[in-house]
């Protein structure tokens, strides 16, 4: 399951050069600012960039963690034994 907890809302009015951030602490309060934002030089909305910063949260894969580690851990002493002797 991911889930996105936004942090941020960057407001950048295209024709002005404008740049307004937001802190943002719930999906309503993003939804509210972005809806109700308007340029305090009467700018077009059509002329606004929107960026949405926030954290992605991702449920961990029992598998593929155990797969990771398993990479990641040093090779065991019988497999480099075996290894130098295949060399012989």
């Amino acid at each position: 399951m991911q889930d996105i907890e936004y942090t941020q809302l960057i407001i950048t009015c295209e024709a002005c050069g404008n740049v307004k951030r937001f802190t943002i602490t719930s999906q309503e309060e993003y939804e509210r600012i972005f809806r109700e934002f308007h340029c305090e030089n009467s700018c077009g909305r059509n002329l606004y960039s929107f960026i949405t910063l926030g954290t992605l949260h991702v449920e961990r894969d029992a598998q593929l963690e155990d797969a990771a580690q398993e990479e990641a851990s040093p090779p065991s002493e019988k497999s480099a034994t075996t290894t130098a002797e295949a060399g012989k």
